[in-house]
């Protein structure tokens, strides 16, 4: 492959912030509250004389090396040790023969290991290290006033104009509800009641994100309809739902929405015309609460959480202390990478959400257009976390050239196709609420996850949404170039079609002669459907499957063996070297059972890939691909 301007990736590197003046703000008030409580720390740990010799904050930077079987033998008197001991455990350390820490920022780091094990905070003791970032060694208990204190303090900060601008949903955003809303009433009150709402209601709303799981599920439906807005008793709730009404009160708002219980479900309801609002429900709701912790409707999400290790450590009594923690600050892993986020609804929602609080087995994470806080009071950031957590999605990237923009819808529409869906019909509508914003944003046309070209003036925006491929490793027969959605049906040049993981070429930007070809949203429909591309069908010589340079990706497994292929060519490489060497980028079609008005042949899309412009004639015939 010869060498093209590539982007890098959107990654799971993390940047830790020292912030304490908010999480000094939030201890203080803590503590000021008769009603909140900080959890009980121990005073100081058992150190062996090593350990109390260890600075953590010399001028040179800290780094201890250890035997394993050494460390193992100081673990049972010293605490230090001991966290040393079952941090190497944790992290598949038994594979080492030596174990090392050192620091990295507020961080320490073990055998190179990239993401930080063990963490360094400090109290409001004002002798303490100023550039240490001050901290909740222990987390309070999971849905008690002082967990929800410190929810309340991030929604205070974010509600602030000056400080957070753009995060909270404006006044224009809320004048619009969803058709229904749960009505969670007050603190001890054990009924809440399903509200349809009228256009001249006003409310702030919580919107729950959460995993439906296995059935039978709690919903409403044309039959229990008018029992839902006569009342729901809190009893009759999956744990869930409960949780979720439990925070709603908590965080003092009145009004909820779930999917499954303000959508009326069933062959009677009204999913269909629903489905088209959840770009406004999620953007427009207060803040969303997710339950990342739950697989399903039944679990919750304010059940226990493992305490987390700790040592104090105060050398001497006159000393402020400070705390060598467990590190449980993993966004990545908890959210982005967690059960709730393999749910193919879940990318919209967490994209479309203005703020959203993470419920976890380890902690709560707060996320909005300022960044990720932690329940331990670090506040972190990362390029993907900024993307989907943007407020205004995708409004962030929009100052990005042309490139870097592509490549980030490539790679948001990539994740979503890995997304795992109860109904595969779901597949084209889940996504609607994003692929409506890039659509503005790129100020064009589109649909089925691909784009026509924009205003600039330059092609390639619709060639490359059409150059995905299913990777070779994926050999599941999974495509249905006609999968009908709830309300059309999806032609096979979609990705949507290909019910499995995508990926797409990889072409360079600024060295490609993009190839005529016509999108079903700048032609008329001539007996096809409005769902048609129209481009030149050529060729593919026999010899190209023996090629050792290139590359062809079938959308279904047993098509490898055809012996004649056709494609329609989307882009060329430019360069001085003979057209016949030139990669030449396209999608794999073949003759369907349909013919056009004027009885010329229908193609489909099979594949796509790339090969040298000797394996592709240049004659063809200009055909439609549905």
């Amino acid at each position: 492959m010869y060498g093209f301007l590539c982007f890098q990736p959107l990654d799971d590197v993390w940047d830790i912030y020292t912030d304490n003046n908010f999480a000094s703000a939030v201890i203080s008030r803590i503590k000021n509250s008769a009603s909140l409580m900080l959890p009980e720390l121990r005073e100081s740990a058992s150190l062996c004389s090593s350990c109390q010799d260890l600075d953590f904050f010399g001028s040179l930077g800290f780094s201890i090396e250890y035997k394993p079987g050494d460390l193992e033998e100081g673990s049972k008197n010293c605490d230090l040790c001991g966290l040393f001991w079952r941090t190497y455990q944790r992290n598949n350390g038994n594979r080492a023969s030596t174990v090392r820490f050192e620091k990295d920022q507020p961080l320490l780091k073990m055998n190179g290991i990239g993401h930080p094990v063990l963490s360094i905070c400090r109290n409001l003791d004002p002798k303490a290290q100023p550039s240490i970032q001050i901290g909740l060694p222990k987390l309070p208990e999971a849905g008690s006033e002082t967990h929800f204190g410190i929810i309340r303090q991030w929604l205070q900060l974010c509600d602030d104009k000056v400080a957070h601008p753009k995060c909270k949903a404006t006044s224009t955003s809320t004048s619009c509800l969803p058709t229904r809303l749960i009505d969670v009433g007050k603190e001890g009150e054990d009924i809440v009641r399903l509200w349809v709402t009228s256009p001249e209601d006003t409310a702030e709303y919580i919107a729950l994100s959460h995993p439906w799981g296995k059935g039978p599920h709690f919903v409403t439906n044309v039959k229990n309809l008018e029992e839902h807005k006569e009342g729901i008793k809190l009893t009759d709730l999956p744990a869930t739902f409960r949780d979720a009404i439990i925070t709603t009160r908590a965080l003092d708002k009145r009004c909820l929405w779930v999917d499954s219980i303000c959508i009326i479900q069933g062959p009677d309801g009204d999913f269909e015309a629903e489905a088209k609002k959840m770009e406004n429900v999620f953007n427009s709701a207060y803040c969303v609460i997710a339950a990342s912790r739950s697989h399903s409707h039944i679990d919750g999400f304010l059940q226990g959480r493992r305490e987390r290790e700790y040592v104090t450590i105060r050398k001497r009594p006159d000393e402020a202390p400070f705390y060598i923690c467990e590190n449980i600050d993993n966004f990545n892993l908890h959210v982005l990478n967690g059960h709730l986020n393999k749910r193919g609804w879940v990318l919209q929602e967490h994209a479309l959400a203005r703020r959203t609080i993470f419920f976890t087995e380890h902690q709560t994470y707060w996320e909005c257009g300022n960044g990720v806080r932690c329940e331990t009071l670090t506040k972190m950031s990362n390029n993907l976390a900024v993307f989907l957590g943007d407020p205004n999605f995708p409004q962030i990237i929009m100052s990005a050239n042309r490139g870097e923009k592509i490549v980030h819808f490539q790679s948001l529409y990539k994740t979503y196709s890995s997304l795992a869906f109860a109904n595969q019909n779901d597949r084209p509508i889940a996504v609607d609420g994003i692929q409506n914003r890039l659509l503005k944003a790129f100020e064009t046309q589109g649909g089925f996850g691909i784009f026509d070209e924009d205003r600039s003036g330059q092609s390639g925006l619709l060639r490359r949404s059409l150059l995905w491929y299913r990777p070779l490793s994926n050999t599941e027969p999974v495509k249905n170039a006609f999968l009908s959605s709830r309300t059309t049906t999806v032609p096979s040049w979609s990705w949507m079609a290909c019910l499995s993981e995508i990926d797409y070429l990889k072409l360079g930007f600024g060295n490609i002669d993009w190839m005529e070809i016509q999108s079903p949203w700048s032609g008329k429909d001539d007996g096809v459907g409005n769902i048609a591309l129209s481009g030149k069908v050529r060729a593919i010589t026999v010899d190209a499957a023996g090629e050792k340079i290139g590359e062809l990706y079938f959308d279904m497994p047993g098509e490898l063996g055809r012996s004649s292929l056709q494609c329609v060519v989307l882009g060329v490489e430019q360069g001085h070297r003979p057209q016949s060497t030139k990669f030449h980028y396209f999608i794999l079609v073949n003759p369907m059972d349909m013919r056009r008005s004027d009885g010329s042949e229908v193609y489909e899309r099979v594949g796509a890939g790339y090969l040298p412009g000797r394996c592709i004639p240049s004659e063809g015939y200009r055909s439609k691909i549905r």
